[in-house]
């Protein structure tokens, strides 16, 4: 529950996102992106799942967002994943709830 101020930079030269999901839940949400078609780049490849629990919005290169979120109230590890098409398989981490 505690109050998170997340700043994601994008210093690479395509396009990403971050996108915070349940746990264990990363691939299977990047999925749900690839299967959006044109849809995609209109949601910034948000897919409509209960999994995701916060995102930022695609960013171009050199750009950043600032998002804020409470952290989830159940302690574990949280996933993070790009879910540009194809991204999510190689570009997830961990983000880590404890008490």
């Amino acid at each position: 529950g505690a109050k998170v101020k997340l700043t994601f930079s994008n210093s690479d030269d395509m396009l990403h996102n971050l996108v915070i999901v349940q746990p264990g839940t990363a691939i299977e949400v990047g999925e749900l992106a690839l299967k959006m078609g044109l849809e995609g780049s209109q949601k910034n490849y948000i897919p409509d799942s209960e999994k995701v629990l916060f995102h930022t919005n695609i960013l171009s290169p050199e750009t950043s967002e600032t998002i804020y979120f409470e952290a989830p109230a159940v302690p574990g590890d949280y996933m993070y994943v790009c879910t540009f098409p194809g991204h999510a398989y190689v570009m997830q981490g961990v983000f880590r709830v404890s008490n």
